[in-house]
């Protein structure tokens, strides 16, 4: 796979892996050559760095309980579905 395979779409769902360093060496250099061409995504992922950076200074008191208790049976709703 090479940056041109790479549809933006498939970037979106690479980009929480790159960001956290997962991502194998072969495909961190494929986002990165498709971040040299796809201004768009740049600022995309720089939307993602500005998120983890406040929610990383978000402690579970900061949250009020009913925005916790939508959160948390979201991720349950999202569990449900990966897991079928």
């Amino acid at each position: 796979m090479s940056y041109e395979d790479l549809p933006c779409v498939d970037f979106v769902e690479l980009a929480t892996e790159y960001l956290e360093g997962s991502l194998p060496r072969d495909r961190q250099l494929i986002v990165e050559r498709h971040l040299a061409f796809f201004l768009p995504c740049v600022d995309y992922l720089e939307q993602m760095r500005a998120v983890v950076r406040a929610a990383g200074t978000l402690r579970e008191d900061d949250v009020p309980e009913p925005v916790m208790d939508s959160l948390v049976a979201a991720f349950r709703d999202i569990s449900r579905h990966d897991s079928h």
